[in-house]
């Protein structure tokens, strides 16, 4: 069940987790400890040098050996986090911990500890947290080398036809090698991570625009709305008309409010 609200909690965790998901996005912050994560088929760790976006249906779990502390944001689908921050972490979801992310992680475990951090306040952290996360999955794409080359490629060209061989091409390797370094890389294949940017992008226009669903399908690089409609099953639990009703609904709680 999707949490209504964002919430802002700090959690420790004891041994290991089963494997579970849910609807809303979470993004997570060391403050004490590590702990060994698998989210969908990326495996890593969040300890001082790196944070987690866990996008919202992404099977995940997590396993801490001794004292441990995580600063936590339980964060609905139509939120805050900037474009391009979702898709990204669907793709690749760790992310460096520099020193500005580290002190926000620590500020804010500190106040939320003393119940000084209101909602307002929680709203704020999580926005700033969003900026420097952004910042990060830039840093990591516009680095240097092959990899980061085909990630511009394929943000600018998601809806083309792109194929392995074709980006190996571009990244100037043979097919084999692209592929290893690839998913080293990134944590993801070609294609899933083509698939998460598709996906992000038909998601925005689902819910910014009033555009078919037919269209929406062909505009973000798919055959059709089937295999749109598909993928999103497939990779989120979801469809395209969930997607957009649940969109609606939300609008609409909101204009009854005001």
């Amino acid at each position: 069940m999707a949490t209504p609200h964002m919430t802002l909690s700090i959690r420790s965790y004891r041994g290991r987790e089963s494997v579970h998901a849910h609807e809303f996005h979470q993004v997570v912050l060391p403050v004490l400890g590590a702990m060994d994560v698998k989210v969908g088929s990326a495996a890593g760790v969040i300890d001082a040098r790196s944070g987690l976006v866990v996008v919202g249906g992404t099977p995940h779990a997590g396993c801490v050996v001794g004292e441990n502390r995580f600063v936590v944001f339980d964060v609905p689908r139509e939120s805050i986090l900037p474009e391009g921050i979702v898709a990204r972490a669907s793709a690749s979801p760790f992310f460096a911990i520099d020193e500005p992310l580290d002190h926000l992680a620590r500020y804010v475990s500190s106040e939320a500890g003393t119940g000084k951090l209101d909602v307002a306040a929680s709203h704020h952290a999580m926005a700033l947290l969003a900026r420097s996360i952004g910042r990060q999955f830039r840093r990591r794409e516009h680095g240097t080398g092959p990899i980061p080359r085909t990630l511009e490629v394929i943000d600018a060209r998601y809806a083309e036809p792109l194929t392995v061989p074709e980006l190996a091409r571009m990244a100037g390797l043979g097919v084999s090698r692209f592929y290893e370094r690839f998913r080293r890389e990134t944590g993801r294949t070609p294609a899933d991570w083509i698939a998460a940017i598709r996906l992000e992008r038909a998601a925005d226009l689902l819910r910014d625009t009033d555009l078919p669903i037919a269209d929406i399908a062909l505009a973000v690089g798919f055959s059709d709305q089937s295999a749109l409609t598909r993928s999103f099953r497939r990779r989120q639990g979801t469809t395209p008309g969930t997607v957009r009703r649940a969109n609606a609904t939300s609008n609409a709680v909101s204009r009854r409010a005001d």
